[in-house]
């Protein structure tokens, strides 16, 4: 069953769609309604006017959509960890490479990388010691076949070998001295490893050979030479060389007591003490004791070329001094009457 309002509403509905000219009963609502659709035929464009407008939108020129500019960051970390990865690779496959191999420039590459890493100098010095003893272990492996390679491997050998002597040398000398007992083991070894490479040397590389072994002795006599000098008030003599520090010639006083140094009467670059004469002082007669009061007058004395004037005060005058009597014995200890009607107890007059 219909509400009465909707009935109303179909029925307006039918006269819209169904208009009777008889119909009065939604005459005011047809005609509006009329109205509206004339009003809306006559608002459309007509067909130049939309053929117009769809020209005037297709001559418009189409503007440009923004391009997204691609980020640098990510690409260039991207990039660099990648490279660093290839990197970390190469070097531990050119761990064991040896001269000629087209992996032991890397190698060599990523030793010198590992001792700038190092900021400890005891810890850097023993890195390059350490490097150069893996020169020689790499001409034991290698066999000597050619002359270049061995020449350039014990040329490396003799550079590591006299940085990393100067800077432990240096570290030694301003600490307690232990680690030249360290270095002069590691030249033991190197001194074997030398003498075991020696059959293999090949021709042209025999100069090369016998001025590592040269290297390895001075740096063992370098040692042994500071060594003796780590008691010793002045242990290097203020000089280097390519092996650091030169140790001191000089006496060895103890550590803390500076060595004597004379002067030389005979040298020309010392003057000599300039004598100063000095007048003697007049004496001045004490005068008599006496009960009156004294007022002491000092004397001048006439001044020397050679000496500012010199001004004499008389000795102060003795007065006779009262005799020294004993005091009179006082009062030690005073108690009050230890019972009523008695005298109180004194002790000490």
């Amino acid at each position: 069953m219909k509400l009465p309002w909707e009935r109303e509403r179909d029925r307006f509905a039918r006269a819209v769609e169904n208009p009777s000219p008889d119909d009065d009963e939604f005459r005011h609502e047809l005609d509006l309604v009329g109205r509206l659709r004339r009003l809306g035929d006559a608002a459309s464009p007509g067909p130049e006017t939309r053929e117009r407008i769809a020209a005037a939108i297709e001559a418009r020129p189409v503007a440009p959509q923004p391009r997204r500019r691609p980020r640098l960051g990510p690409v260039v970390a991207g990039g660099l960890a990648g490279l660093i990865a290839i990197g970390g690779l190469g070097v531990a496959l050119a761990g064991d490479a040896l001269p000629g191999d087209s992996l032991y420039g890397m190698k060599l590459a990523g030793e010198t990388a590992t001792v700038g890493l190092t900021f400890d100098d005891e810890a850097r010095a023993g890195k390059r010691l350490d490097h150069a003893g893996g020169r020689l272990a790499e001409l034991r492996e290698l066999g000597g076949h050619d002359a270049a390679e061995f020449r350039a491997a014990l040329d490396s050998f003799g550079q590591a070998t006299r940085e990393g002597t100067a800077e432990l040398t240096a570290v030694a000398t301003g600490t307690s001295g232990a680690q030249l007992t360290g270095l002069r083991a590691w030249a033991a070894e190197q001194s074997r490893l030398l003498a075991d490479l020696r059959p293999s040397v090949p021709e042209g590389a025999g100069a090369a050979y016998d001025n590592a072994v040269a290297l390895v002795d001075r740096v063992d006599r370098r040692a042994a030479a500071l060594a003796e000098r780590m008691s010793c008030y002045q242990i290097t003599s203020g000089r280097y060389d390519d092996l650091g520090a030169l140790p001191a010639t000089g006496g060895c006083a103890l550590g803390g007591i500076p060595p004597a140094d004379p002067a030389d009467p005979a040298d020309p670059g010392i003057p000599a003490p300039v004598p100063v004469d000095r007048p003697e002082s007049p004496t001045v007669a004490t005068p008599p004791v006496d009960d009156s009061p004294v007022t002491a007058t000092p004397v001048l004395v006439a001044p020397s070329p050679e000496a500012p004037p010199v001004i004499e005060t008389p000795p102060p005058v003795t007065r006779p001094r009262p005799p020294i009597m004993p005091p009179p014995p006082g009062e030690l200890l005073r108690l009050p009457p230890l019972l009523p009607g008695l005298p109180e107890v004194r002790v000490g007059w």
